[in-house]
């Protein structure tokens, strides 16, 4: 096995002063004075892996509470890189306990015997709590994989001065009043536009863009026993709505070949009224080293519905701490936990407990006011139907996505007629 990267090692101190032999391995064993196991750490001396996002801020997070976990077990948690992880699953090694979880990953990774469902292990957890559409992200083949702890889905951010300035006195709540919006904030004279529609030939965002403007319009790709659908009168319909915008002038030059990197400098920069981007940009929105519109910016839940994706913890099925794997995944996700990821990231909560609790912890009302906009549009979303194709999927979604907005072809229809074969065929539907 090669050597891992270490996302934060356990000092030779710290090792000495518990009187470990070891730091490494994962099937040590502690007791408790006069050699007597302690009956309240039925874990004690054990080491937990979680491989997780090198130097991601939500990494960053857990590993800032870990000490509160180590405390009430008595094991020794240890996170590493997720680079690598794949290498040691398929040579099915017992090196890694616990998996960060991309949501489109689940499939392919259930499908490849990578991951252990939890359903006997969280009996006596409180799902009930969560918001269905992000447990639902954490599922495949209706057994629960993984435990959440993040969701994230677009949201739009809007001027607030520039909203006044042309006599509107809210953030879109309809399709038509989003459409709307943007034409009367439109000013490309001043170096102003309506909103960006994402257009880029790119699988990852502004596919996912995509797939937020199909559901509104009641369609979907796959439906939910994973049949391709793509090829609806819907998803022509999602286009069309997306064509109006540039119909109307209301969107940048470079719209067709934009994601959400440019929605974010462009909004960022003051030179958009409306942007559908992720959580994340809010902090980016009151920061002084990003943002020219401090104190100009509301949030508003995306019109209609939009996609749930998620961020969990798993068990991977080789583990040889399968149970302390699984006391991790659950303790990571409880309301306090939650509660705490909400208020310090201003994001979604996963639960509804948390989600009320994190609102109200909040003392600044632009806060308060997001967080709260950013919990209806999940309490609105839906988690996608998804397969172990996702990947190849979604190359061929934004070929047809990129010609469309480009005005390659102008017969949608057909562009959309042509993509569902290929879709069908990458899912061995025909």
């Amino acid at each position: 096995m090669k050597k891992k990267k270490v996302f934060q090692a356990v000092s030779l101190a710290l090792c000495l002063a518990i009187g470990l032999t070891a730091c490494g391995g994962g099937g040590e064993t502690s007791s408790a004075p006069g050699g007597k196991a302690d009956p309240s750490k039925p874990f004690a001396g054990k080491t937990l892996r979680v491989a997780v996002e090198d130097g991601g801020e939500y990494a960053l997070f857990y590993q800032d509470l870990k000490s509160e976990f180590e405390e009430k077990t008595g094991a020794t948690v240890v996170f590493e890189s997720m680079e690598g992880v794949v290498t040691e699953l398929i040579n099915k090694s017992s090196y890694f306990d616990v998996l960060t979880m991309d949501g489109p990953k689940i499939p392919e990774y259930v499908s490849n015997g990578y991951l252990l469902p939890l359903d006997d292990r969280v009996k006596d957890y409180d799902l009930d709590d969560f918001y269905p559409s992000a447990l639902n992200t954490c599922k495949w083949d209706g057994k629960l994989y993984t435990i959440p702890y993040l969701v994230h889905g677009p949201v739009v951010y809007y001027r607030t001065d520039l909203f006044e300035k042309a006599g509107i006195d809210h953030g879109p709540a309809t399709l038509e009043e989003y459409l709307e919006d943007a034409k009367k904030t439109n000013d490309p004279k001043n170096g102003i536009y309506g909103t960006i529609i994402e257009g880029k030939q790119s699988a990852t965002e502004a596919v996912s863009h995509l797939w937020d403007k199909i559901l509104q319009q009641g369609g979907g790709v796959l439906d939910k026993d994973g049949k391709v659908i793509f090829g609806s009168e819907k998803t022509v319909d999602a286009f069309k709505y997306m064509m109006s915008f540039y119909d109307a002038g209301c969107v940048p030059p470079g719209s067709s070949s934009y994601d959400n990197g440019d929605c974010q400098n462009m909004f960022l920069a003051g030179q958009l009224a409306i942007g559908v981007n992720w959580p994340y940009m809010w902090s980016m929105c009151k920061d002084p080293k990003y943002s020219k519109v401090i104190g100009k910016v509301a949030v508003a839940p995306q019109p209609v519905t939009s996609a749930c994706w998620s961020w969990s913890f798993g068990v991977c099925a080789f583990s040889k701490n399968a149970d302390l794997a699984a006391e991790w995944c659950k303790w990571a996700g409880n309301s306090d936990n939650i509660t705490k990821l909400a208020t310090t990231f201003i994001n979604p909560a996963v639960r509804k407990s948390s989600s009320k609790k994190a609102v109200e912890s909040l003392s600044d009302a632009a806060d308060k006011a997001t967080l709260e906009a950013m919990n209806k549009s999940l309490d609105q979303a839906v988690a996608p139907v998804l397969n172990t194709k996702i990947t190849p999927m979604r190359d061929r979604m934004a070929l047809t996505l990129n010609r469309i907005c480009t005005r390659t072809t102008t017969d949608i229809p057909g562009e959309v007629a042509a993509c569902a074969e290929d879709l069908k065929k990458i899912c061995g539907q025909q």
